[in-house]
């Protein structure tokens, strides 16, 4: 057996799966030829890594979970995202602000609670417009001048 007919036959040599005089031949070759040994000492040891490294990775959950936590741990808070949407230069953003604004105006004037009756101030039965405002004053007419502007002469 020569070079160009061993080589594709390694793998199987090293996984116990070729027919048995075939097996002896690439024995044979390989026990001759340092070119051909060479190659089966490396696909031996990338064989063995491979197997190991098969052997000792997590089940595909473990990955799925440390994704989740990595992610979590580097998605910004919910604030700084709605905020990022926000602030992009989007036209629609400043057409729904002027729309919003009226909007916002009509809904305050809306809802806002109205008025309760006025107090009634003690004395004089009139409303008092503030609580603790000073009392009012019953006997003043405003037609009149007071009596510093009257005529005193």
């Amino acid at each position: 057996m020569d070079c160009p007919e061993c080589e594709p036959r390694l793998i199987d040599y090293a996984s116990h799966e070729l027919p048995e005089d075939e097996r002896v031949g690439v024995a044979r070759h390989l026990a001759g030829c340092p070119r051909c040994a060479l190659e089966y000492c490396r696909l031996q040891a990338d064989l063995e890594g491979i197997a190991e490294a098969h052997a000792e990775s997590p089940r595909p959950e473990v990955f799925a979970a440390l994704r989740r936590e990595v992610a979590r741990g580097f998605r910004p808070a919910w604030w700084t995202r709605t905020w990022r949407v926000l602030a992009r230069p989007v036209p629609m953003y400043g057409a729904l602000l002027v729309a919003l604004v009226p909007a916002a105006l009509w809904l305050l004037v809306t809802v806002r609670p109205s008025p309760a009756e006025p107090p009634v101030h003690p004395r004089s039965g009139a409303p008092s417009h503030h609580v603790g405002a000073p009392p009012i004053l019953t006997d003043y007419d405003a037609t009149e001048l007071p009596l510093a502007h009257r005529d005193v002469l």
